[in-house]
């Protein structure tokens, strides 16, 4: 890794642990720039503007989801399972994001928002990912091989809207861990209801 990457890395830790504590809109460049040791000059060499560097944060969380659904791909498990454990990986995923600051009801219909480009590509990258599985349950005789098309954008859609819920009930309290839990109840029921529905 060279140095330019080495420094990008020690700030996007900094800088996660800041928006990880106090939030997107209480944290600034100084206090992070004071983190690293470095001046704000320096640190806007790496990230022009605070946006830029939340940007960096997100999608640098939402690679390392997608990295580790592709291992779950390639587990010698069932497809059933490696769906199952999807569903768990992204129930983790939203408490990082939700740690973060970064999801609210807002920030999932705002055309304006900052994390709008970030949602849409890792949405794109999900559903090929969704596609992959339900492909090979086809294959491998796991699942029905006449499932419609539309099967993987529909899990996601369910899912999605299982967390939209959860967003409206935390909407102007803090992070509460109850709905949160019974998010990943209802998850993990309608991925195991679903799976029955297409067992071949």
């Amino acid at each position: 890794m060279d140095n330019t990457k080495e420094k990008e890395q020690v700030i996007l830790k900094a800088a996660r642990e800041r928006f990880a504590h106090y939030g997107f809109t209480k944290v600034t460049m100084d206090e992070i720039a004071s983190d690293v040791e470095m001046g704000k000059a320096s640190l806007y060499y790496y990230f022009p503007a605070k946006e830029d560097l939340f940007r960096a944060v997100i999608s640098q969380e939402q690679n390392q989801f997608i990295s580790t659904i592709e291992n779950i791909l390639a587990k010698d498990i069932s497809v059933s399972q490696k769906l199952v454990e999807y569903v768990e990986e992204r129930i983790g995923v939203f408490q990082e994001l939700l740690n973060l600051g970064t999801l609210n009801v807002h920030s999932y219909f705002d055309t304006k928002s900052i994390y709008k480009s970030l949602f849409e590509n890792f949405h794109a990258q999900e559903l090929k990912l969704m596609e992959k599985l339900i492909e090979e349950g086809k294959q491998n005789g796991e699942f029905k091989k006449s499932l419609p098309e539309e099967v993987p954008q529909l899990i996601l859609h369910i899912l999605q809207g299982l967390r939209v819920r959860v967003l409206r009930q935390l909407k102007g309290r803090s992070n509460d861990n109850k709905y949160v839990r019974q998010l990943k109840e209802e998850m993990s029921l309608f991925i195991r209801i679903f799976i029955e529905g297409i067992k071949a």
